[in-house]
């Protein structure tokens, strides 16, 4: 039944049944033949709802029926039917529809991806993507552009796809975003493509006002899957929670397809990574400058090993060379402000904005200010989240007024770093304006971690800034974006796809994450996981790694009540020959945490896994939550000498998590902590992908309703304005009260495995081999 469009439309998502044909089969390991009856009958069943809603005289216009990723329908209703839905199925799990948006040449370069060019198999085949598919699932594909094959359809570079926009079979684009990414990847002719052989399907789900329905972004990767995707290129998201997004998510990774996200441009926010690339099931990329020039403002602090970037006011002076000087704090930078301070000479660090809500000092008036008391410098701290490009001169600044020093803004955060700094000592540093390459430096727009304790995103950056691909017609534009950034890896990851066979997400990211380039500052100090993951997508050692190491980045949370925490390595071998393995154990940040491996040397040979145990152990109690970081090496001896790195991030937490079995529920109460205001509790299931968040006062009782699964737990109290920090693993089939710790599951894990299981085995079939003889 058709319900016209109208502005009181809502489009809504049904679950008929927590089925899917993809749960089902990686449950059973069906077949084909099986799936398709799979199908057929979860399509009965979503026909059986819909008969129920059209009898009840609702109208509705059908959007589609899924069965792969979740088994649900989505409907396009008047919103003030919403309520009845809800009334006719309260058995059922109903959900509105999210917006997404989308994340708006020298960077193979960068990459090494030059090397591909040069690379053979035995039987002198290039290595290209050879039939590998990619799905772009964006604003579609300009297919007419010469270097993107110039057609629709088989035979075509793009093979096939559909407009979920207009509802019609010709996803073509034209916006020019979708088209720029198919660029990035498969480009043949001008500027040539990472994987230049790859077949490529194009899914329009970007309307004309840049917006994107979250289930029609659920829709497109039920149909690549389909279609025989192999790879899905995703850089669109959104900072708002879906469950449905994540579920189908997780169930299309779970049979094989790898999904490739773009982190956003929220960036340089912490914890401004939002829906799908937050996901553990997918490879989230953020941005790294590229080899063009940029100008940026410097600033280096010797006495803290601190490097900050930040951005140049325009219309501001340049300096010949770099400012030297006592940075002084001038609060506002107004006349009051900077009375009884000598300037001369020095560096201004100035808020933003005035100390009144509607007080406004414009940038011109404190750098007149500052400079006028002889400063000769400025940086202006911003005091809202992220970083903007200033202007000196505006129209309400006075006609006469003429920049006479360096002014830049820098991030709020990075401005707490020098104010800090400067409470207890004389701080020395320079500033700069430079013009040059930044390729050891990450995308001021690029979003950042972190978004769990467990596990640490983004996973790998690439080029994201001034990237030439095609574009609308038969043209070329330079754009920036973690959305060009993306498809670098989608790229990198066809070419591994063709060279080592089919290979899961955490294969892959044991390859790319371990050969990537860590990116550092000036005093070279590794920029944080949390900011660029593993580091830069490195193409060349990526193809040459002859290993998978997993998990490729690790996590740990210790708590002055759990001091302990054992996490397994698995190393895989993807050569014929035999390796050597060297653990470079002498990790350490400080005397505080001891890391102890199992082993430091192993050997490899013929496609062979290990396991390497590293044990983390709290030697003293923690005073205030903090984390810390380190890099693990791993140096293995094939063709040449390879030197892969893993990222280790502790948090160290002041409280830990106790877990108690009720009745039907879980209470879940902190420990280490005796008052507190209110309890923010982040709880994610691993089996579906599903999360809740939920706060509560100090006087409510913190109960909740877990089914049965695998649980990562965070915890965030407040108390007198200040926080304390938790976080535990935790599975409902193994629970015996009480629990209070970071729930060491891989350890227990392969003790179950490796011991528990054979020995009821060997027992079973013992018992089993008496009673016949008796018989």
């Amino acid at each position: 039944m058709f319900i016209p469009h109208s502005s009181s439309q809502q489009r809504i998502i049904i679950y008929v049944s927590d089925d899917s044909v993809s749960q089902i089969s990686n449950e059973f390991q069906s077949n084909s033949l099986i799936n398709s009856q799979l199908q057929n009958q979860l399509k009965l069943e979503a026909l059986d709802v819909l008969n129920y809603i059209h009898n009840s005289g609702i109208k509705y216009q059908l959007v589609d029926i899924l069965v792969f990723g979740i088994h649900a329908i989505i409907l396009d209703i008047d919103s003030s039917d919403l309520q009845k839905i809800i009334t006719l199925f309260p058995d059922k799990k109903i959900f509105t529809d999210e917006i997404l948006n989308i994340k708006l040449d020298k960077s193979f370069e960068l990459i090494k991806a030059t090397y591909v060019q040069n690379f053979t198999f035995d039987n002198g085949k290039k290595l290209t993507g050879n039939n590998i598919t990619i799905a772009i699932i964006d604003t579609g594909i300009n297919y007419n552009h010469s270097s993107l094959g110039g057609g629709f359809g088989p035979g075509y570079k793009v093979i096939g796809g559909y407009d979920f926009v207009d509802n019609d079979d010709d996803p073509f684009d034209e916006h020019g975003h979708g088209t720029h990414i198919a660029g990035i990847i498969a480009s043949t002719v001008s500027i040539k493509g990472i994987s230049p052989n790859v077949n490529l399907l194009a899914y329009r789900v970007v309307g004309y006002n840049g917006l994107v329905q979250a289930s029609d972004v659920i829709i497109a990767m039920n149909r690549a899957v389909i279609d025989g995707s192999d790879i899905i290129n995703l850089s669109l998201g959104s900072m708002t929670e879906s469950n449905n997004l994540r579920k189908t998510t997780k169930e299309i990774a779970k049979s094989g397809t790898i999904i490739v996200t773009a982190v956003g441009n929220s960036g340089p926010i912490s914890g401004s990574i939002g829906d799908p690339a937050k996901y553990e099931d997918v490879i989230s990329v953020g941005s790294q400058y590229n080899t063009r020039n940029s100008t940026l403002g410097v600033v280096q602090l010797p006495d803290i090993n601190e490097e900050i970037f930040g951005l140049p006011m325009k219309d501001s002076v340049l300096p010949n060379t770099p400012l030297t000087g006592e940075f002084v704090f001038v609060n506002y930078a107004r006349l009051q402000d900077v009375l009884d301070i000598d300037l001369n000479g020095k560096i201004a660090i100035a808020l933003r904005r005035g100390a009144e809500p509607n007080e406004i000092v414009y940038f011109s008036t404190k750098e007149a200010i500052v400079s006028s008391k002889g400063a000769q410098g400025l940086i202006i701290i911003n005091t809202l989240p992220g970083i903007v490009h200033g202007q000196l001169i505006h129209p309400n600044s006075p006609p006469e007024y003429k920049p006479t020093i360096p002014t830049i803004l820098i991030t709020q955060e990075d401005g707490q770093i020098i104010l800090n700094a400067l409470q207890n000592r004389q701080l020395l540093g320079t500033v700069d304006i430079k013009t040059g390459l930044f390729t050891n430096l990450i995308s001021l727009f690029s979003s950042r971690g972190p978004i769990s304790s467990f596990y640490i995103k983004p996973d790998i950056i690439a080029p994201g800034e001034n990237i030439n691909s095609t574009w609308l017609q038969n043209s070329f534009m330079i754009q920036n974006g973690t959305s060009f950034a993306t498809p670098h890896v989608t790229a990198a990851i066809a070419l591994l796809l063709e060279l080592h066979g089919p290979l899961s997400k955490d294969e892959i990211l044991g390859i790319l994450g371990p050969s990537s380039t860590t990116l550092t500052n000036s005093f070279d100090q590794p920029w944080s996981v949390n900011i660029q993951g593993s580091g830069s997508l490195n193409l060349q050692t990526a193809l040459q790694n002859p290993v998978i190491i997993s998990p490729s980045k690790l996590s740990f949370n210790l708590a002055n009540q759990n001091k302990e925490y054992t996490k397994i390595i698995k190393i895989k071998s993807l050569i014929d020959e035999p390796l050597d393995i060297f653990i470079d154990d002498n990790i350490s940040l400080g005397s505080n945490v001891d890391f102890i491996f199992n082993s430091s040397h192993v050997n490899l040979t013929n496609d062979q896994e290990i396991a390497i145990e590293l044990h983390v152990k709290l030697n003293n109690d923690i005073i205030e939550p903090h984390s810390s970081e380190t890099r693990l090496i791993i140096t293995t001896n094939s063709t040449k000498l390879m030197k892969l790195t893993i990222p280790i991030i502790v948090h160290f937490n002041d409280i830990s998590v106790n877990i108690i079995k009720l009745d039907d529920n879980y209470e879940i109460t902190p420990n280490g902590i005796d008052a507190y205001d209110e309890i923010f509790y982040q709880i994610y299931r691993l089996e579906d992908g599903h999360r809740f968040d939920k706060t509560f006062s100090s006087d409510e009782p913190t109960i909740f309703t877990l089914e049965q699964g695998h649980y990562l737990i965070d915890v965030i109290i407040s108390h007198n304005n200040t926080f304390s920090y938790g976080g535990i693993e935790f599975d409902t089939s193994q629970h015996v009260n009480p629990i209070t710790t970071d729930f060491q599951q891989p350890f227990n894990d392969v003790i179950f495995r490796n011991l528990i299981i054979p020995a009821l085995i060997f027992g079973l079939v013992f018992l089993f081999i008496l009673i016949l003889i008796k018989k």
